[in-house]
């Protein structure tokens, strides 16, 4: 490797007979017109002060020519500064033209071309496929995109240098400035410097890179086809997620591609390396990965875009998503559409269960549950409901389960809390939230009305005046945003605390909902019992369209399980218990203790004067351990846990003892004991598994 310090210009464009190759694991020109006018400051300041200016460093390799005098220089890094030193050169000797011929023919002849050799190699500088069309055009004068990074910064240029010349200033003085930018050239030798090394540690001045920038140029720098391998394969992939300069969701496929592989939480800061590491311990080539993301992107293109790749349905539900923002539930959702492509699920399947994802967002958000643990939910979601492979034979009904047995903060909320909060939490200060409920009871799926052209609009007013007298304020602040009082219009009214009639006419005229305001029209008065009225209904057909299957089917499991009877009481010591059956019912439970309290609590329904009296001569169980406690403040000094009140059992016992203790219970209250067990967590490839 070698660093030298040169004019920009004079040795290093002006090189006799050289050009400048872009390769296609660089990022296009992407230079925006702020980038380009900070430069044009520099030779600005130049013309002004005569000074040099430094502008930063360009990295190259020289590849071997095999014997033609003609020099290609591979460029590693400093390709956006040297593509718009180009596009002002093209410039200043187009404005140069007529007025100052020397300046020009010296610009097409020292910069922008050489002479005497094949037409291929007459453009000094070769841009990746996707700009060179561009530079070549715009190098002739003809079909230039004017859309293109290089068109508009051409303009950009063209415009400021103009300026410059109309106030006086020479086309010759200007390139004789521009021969006083000075950048460092780092020539890399090739077979013995490796550029990937090399251009990761390089703190570049031009634009920054992404993370998608790095991953490509990681897997593209050092392949011996890489030409190939962008055409077959980056270039699809950039295709379909990223929009013009935005990489947002180029950058965010790679992120939830990583956290999809590693099942672990990645930040941006920390991406490139988790992404390298992705490559290394899972023994990719560089063809291989960029297989596995190609197929990745063609399905994560539908998650950011509306595509027609999928079902009516999925394209409604995945539009859903995106309207409520919901993007933590991505690397659950690769799995499962991983699974459809590969017919391990159907469409039905594959509609059932993002329905229920669906659901169990929606509800969560009405119902205002935090969201910093649904990232790690979803990262986990798959490996845990599929944990016991079994269950992929029930695929809906096993993730439906899975949300709605969570005993955590991340339980699926049921339909009495999910009712309840659609009627009453305050949905106005949830803008997004908002408008996708209102238009979905209007819509029913059908799609009329579009949420981008909604106004939500209050039918009782948020400030009250003369008109509205009968609200008490107390409950105009209690019922105000909420579901009840709220409807949408294309009307944006911003003083909308009207009487109740003229708000009426202002709906009826400009909103076209039909099923939001049937029961608003049809009013003379609008108080707070029209609200909760409203609100019922409304909540009523969310509710619906919300719904979640109950899923009753105890072959269900997410651990491999062995059951334990009460003739093997040693056998649970030291295992996690997941539930007990007994009299004909399985009932969830994870503690030993508990599993306890649930006993006696049936018993004593079933049989109550008998635990009454055990109760009251503080049963103890053979062996001379006391189990039950009836007095409150003998309880109160002991680690207790209470069943009912005047009945409290001992807490700190060995699961070995509570089997004990439920056995001898069933035999004082005359049940089979046989009739019972625990089910146990056991390691999946245990022979114990039933």
């Amino acid at each position: 490797m070698k660093a030298d310090a040169l004019w920009f210009l004079s040795d290093f464009i002006a090189t006799n007979k050289v050009v400048f190759k872009i390769p296609v694991y660089q990022r296009n020109y992407d230079w925006s017109e702020g980038n380009c006018n900070r430069l044009l400051d520099d030779i600005k300041d130049i013309i002004d002060e005569g000074n040099k200016h430094f502008i930063g460093s360009i990295v190259y390799m020289a590849v071997d020519d095999g014997g033609f005098s003609l020099k290609e220089y591979i460029i590693i890094d400093g390709q956006q500064r040297l593509t718009t030193m180009m596009i002002i050169l093209k410039a200043l000797s187009d404005l140069s033209k007529d007025i100052d011929e020397d300046c020009h023919d010296e610009i097409e002849t020292s910069y922008l071309h050489n002479h005497h050799c094949d037409e291929e190699y007459k453009v000094k500088l070769k841009p990746i496929k996707s700009d060179s069309e561009q530079f070549i055009n715009l190098l002739k004068g003809t079909n230039i995109n004017e859309e293109s990074h290089i068109a508009l910064n051409y303009e950009i240029c063209k415009k400021r240098i103009k300026k410059w010349i109309d106030d006086g200033v020479r086309p010759n003085k200007i390139l004789r400035s521009l021969e006083k930018l000075q950048i460092v050239a780092i020539g890399l030798i090739q077979g013995q410097d490796d550029p990937q090394i090399i251009f990761e540690s390089i703190n570049s001045t031009g634009l920054e890179l992404t993370n998608a920038d790095l991953i490509r140029n990681f897997l593209l720098m050092n392949a011996k086809d890489q030409a190939r391998l962008y055409d077959d394969y980056w270039t699809y992939i950039e295709q379909v997620l990223k929009k013009d300069n935005d990489y947002t969701n180029l950058n965010m496929f790679f992120v939830q591609f990583v956290v999809y592989k590693t099942k672990k939480t990645v930040t941006e800061a920390r991406l490139y390396e988790k992404f390298v590491e992705v490559y290394k311990k899972g023994a990719y080539t560089q063809e291989s990965i960029l297989q596995e993301l190609k197929y990745f992107a063609d399905i994560f293109k539908c998650f950011v875009y509306d595509k027609n790749k999928y079902s009516t349905e999925i394209r409604k539900i995945l539009n859903d998503l995106r309207l409520l923002n919901q993007t933590t539930c991505y690397p659950f959702m690769l799995h499962v559409f991983n699974d459809y492509e590969h017919g391990r699920i159907n469409d039905k399947v594959l509609e059932k269960t993002m329905h229920v994802l669906l659901s169990y967002l929606v509800r969560r958000i009405v119902c205002g549950i935090p969201s910093n643990s649904l990232r790690g939910l979803f990262i986990s979601l798959y490996s845990r409901v599929f944990k016991v492979i079994e269950n992929k034979n029930k695929y809906y009904e096993s993730i439906n389960k899975f949300l709605s047995v969570l005993e955590t903060k991340d339980a699926m909320p049921d339909d009495g809390d999910f009712f309840s909060a659609l009627q009453s939490v305050n949905l106005y200060n949830n803008s997004a939230l908002c408008k996708y409920l209102l238009s979905n009871i209007e819509n029913n799926g059908k799609e009329n009305i579009v949420i981008d052209d909604l106004t939500i609009e209050h039918i009782m007013p948020q400030t009250l005046n003369l008109n509205w007298q009968h609200i008490d304020p107390l409950e105009h602040k209690q019922f105000l945003h909420v579901l009840g009082n709220l409807s949408i219009t294309g009307y944006n009214s911003e003083l909308s605390n009207k009487s109740f009639d003229e708000k009426r006419k202002l709906i009826k005229t400009y909103s076209k909902a039909v099923i939001l305001n049937s029961d608003v029209l049809d009013k003379n008065i609008w108080g707070i019992n029209e609200i909760k009225e409203r609100g019922k209904r409304l909540a009523k057909i969310v509710l619906d369209q919300y719904n979640v299957d109950t899923i009753n089917d105890n072959s269900i499991e997410f651990e491999y399980l062995n059951k334990i009877t009460l003739d093997n009481l040693s056998d649970v010591t030291g295992k996690k218990i997941v539930n007990f059956y007994f009299d004909g019912k399985v009932y969830r439970q994870d503690t030993y203790a508990y599993m306890m309290v649930d006993i006696i609590k049936i018993l004593a329904g079933k049989y109550p004067e008998i635990i009454k009296k055990m109760a009251k001569e503080n049963f103890v169980i053979p062996g001379g351990k006391t189990v039950f406690i009836s007095d409150n403040e003998a309880a109160i000094k002991r680690q207790v846990l209470k069943v009912q009140d005047d009945l409290y059992i001992e807490s700190n016992v060995s699961a070995k003892m509570i089997m004990k203790i439920v056995k001898e219970l069933l035999l004082r209250c005359g049940e089979n004991t046989t009739d019972f067990y625990v089910s146990v967590v056991v390691d999946k490839n245990s022979e114990e598994i039933v």
